[in-house]
């Protein structure tokens, strides 16, 4: 996949088919506008019926395309040629049932099913319909094919209560995670976006916190992103990834999805990673876990006065985690550490050394958060070094988080067990 070129604004051809889901597409397209892309439509005649292309249009800035388009005696080129050549990057949300199986059985009856098939571009896909439709045998195979085509980033529908009134998946994926995928995929060096479809991964992040009284608590400054990250790109590249994680400081759309599980301490955590570590390939432990915890459990406020007192005799260190956990580490596992740190590299390197002793993992993540904009916080940037027991070091540099998790998970599983 092309990387976008940040001066350059980024063109992305979005197809629309009938799915009730489709009255959700004019906020993407307003999303989309403001977060400074260009944005075409294409709507199919079943989709005219649910939203207005007038609407597209004024939200787009660019005229909404529709079937009654698709041949002009007046344009020297077919226009699903012209669109597939104009677009840098394309998008149909929400593609429904009709519209997957004309497009792996190659019928390319109408405008939008013509672009799908003349297409060569990465295309992200958002399906949408009733679940007992998602879950019919005929569909089901059809996206099974879908999933073979190699410039073709699907995500998956969504749990949720659904327009017919029934609960069960078929909901399309919110904004926020169509936008992910949308920058992952200009993060994503090639088009072949189901690389780890044989992969798994555990994924661990955010904060635990730890009980002071019945109001106060003991945590740390983790928003939860980077982990968040490292899960959703794994699963866009067709891992099973599950996400264990404490209180989140982001937003919580684009933890839609994937499997995950919220812990409150570090007690709660540890037992869910020992229940879970040995069904994956990769574990990822990159919870900011709370160091300290009071031994006695109390349900009631300490008053302010005594609370000195009571902080001073009831401390205690939380047991380390990954520690406790790499004794259950089996053949062909990969336990990956994250050290955030302050100072000097030649000072992390010899925490390093220290850390490999102890923890018993494979690899070490480490990352500076003494520089400002980096490592706290959603939006902050990122860079580190990826660390082996032998000492060797890659140096990964300052992105985003979405771009440095991408490029971590491809460090990893480049090596060899």
């Amino acid at each position: 996949m092309r990387k976008s070129n940040k001066k350059r604004k980024v063109k992305i051809l979005l197809l629309i088919s009938g799915s009730i889901a489709a009255v959700r597409i004019p906020l993407l397209v307003s999303k989309l506008v403001k977060e400074n892309y260009i944005v075409k439509c294409v709507i199919t005649k079943n989709a005219e019926k649910i939203i207005q292309p007038l609407s597209l249009s004024i939200l787009s800035r660019n005229k909404c395309i529709t079937d009654a388009d698709q041949w002009n005696y007046k344009k020297s080129k077919p226009l699903h040629i012209a669109l597939c050549e104009w677009a840098d990057i394309l998008l149909i949300a929400p593609l429904t049932a009709t519209t997957l199986s004309k497009w792996v059985y190659g019928n390319a009856e109408g405008l939008v099913s013509s672009i799908l098939i003349a297409n060569t571009k990465t295309i992200i896909v958002a399906p949408a319909m009733n679940t007992n439709m998602w879950l019919n045998p005929a569909v089901t195979s059809n996206y099974k094919k879908l999933k073979t085509f190699k410039n073709t980033l699907s995500i998956e529908p969504l749990k949720g209560l659904l327009a017919c009134d029934q609960f069960g998946i078929g909901k399309i994926p919110t904004n926020d995670l169509i936008l992910l995928a949308l920058k992952f995929a200009f993060s994503q060096e090639r088009e072949d976006f189901n690389d780890l479809k044989n992969k798994s991964f555990l994924v661990t992040g955010g904060a635990t916190t730890e009980k002071i009284d019945s109001a106060r608590m003991i945590t740390n400054n983790s928003s939860g992103e980077m982990s968040l990250l490292l899960a959703q790109v794994a699963r866009f590249r067709g891992a099973k990834v599950t996400y264990i994680h404490g209180p989140l400081k982001i937003r919580a759309e684009i933890i839609d999805g994937i499997e995950s599980y919220e812990v409150q301490n570090g007690s709660e955590l540890n037992k869910l990673i020992q229940k879970e570590v040995h069904n994956y390939d990769y574990f990822f432990m990159n919870a900011a876990v709370a160091d300290i915890k009071i031994k006695k459990n109390i349900n009631h406020k300490v008053p302010k006065n005594d609370l000195k007192d009571h902080l001073a005799n009831n401390l205690d260190l939380v047991p380390d985690i990954l520690k406790e956990v790499s004794s259950l580490k089996r053949k062909n596992q990969v336990f990956i550490g994250f050290c955030a740190f302050t100072g000097t590299f030649e000072n992390l390197k010899e925490t390093i050394k220290q850390k490999f002793a102890i923890k018993g993992c494979d690899l070490i993540f480490a990352n500076p958060i003494d520089i400002v904009g980096q490592g706290f916080g959603e939006g902050s940037e990122n860079e580190g070094w990826l660390f082996d027991k032998k000492g060797l070091e890659c140096y990964i540099e300052k992105s985003s988080k979405l771009d440095l998790a991408n490029k971590l998970i491809n460090r990893i599983i480049s090596i060899d067990k």
